[in-house]
């Protein structure tokens, strides 16, 4: 198996996977993956829109419904206007919580299933795949 072949059948497993399991109830994927990302700091809405792999005008459809839902504060940089935050609420900070407590039991799920004794070394090649990907992602948009 290649890398194309290997990366086709991982995303779409691993994407129907998460999305069978992953849940919150009035959310979209796309509205729990943002939640997911944001962190306690905030983060710039091209930088959040670059991570999830939208357009910055779709990304402001999305960061405008998570603040309709009170899950999100935006908030411009006092010191350039152009640059807009994004905040987890209290509210939404709630939703991030529960959404990462079913993703660690779903990594728990998937231990099991591969076998104490081998998962460290699974890890640490995921995460050198991890690392490739994002080196290629960040070689196209620079």
């Amino acid at each position: 198996m290649n890398y194309s072949e290997i990366f086709t059948t991982f995303l779409i497993d691993l994407q129907s996977y998460f999305r069978q399991r992953v849940s919150y109830p009035g959310a979209s994927y796309q509205q729990l993956i943002a939640i997911i990302i944001i962190p306690n700091d905030g983060i710039e809405m091209n930088q959040l829109a670059f991570k999830i792999g939208i357009k910055n005008s779709t990304l402001t459809r999305l960061v405008d419904g998570l603040k309709h839902k009170k899950w999100i504060k935006k908030k411009q940089q006092l010191d350039d206007k152009r640059i807009t935050k994004v905040f987890l609420s209290p509210r939404g900070i709630e939703v991030q919580r529960n959404l990462i407590k079913q993703i660690e039991k779903l990594g728990g799920e998937v231990e099991k299933n591969v076998g104490g004794s081998i998962s460290q070394e699974i890890i640490e090649n995921l995460s050198m795949l991890h690392w490739g990907v994002l080196k290629s992602k960040r070689k196209k948009f620079v």
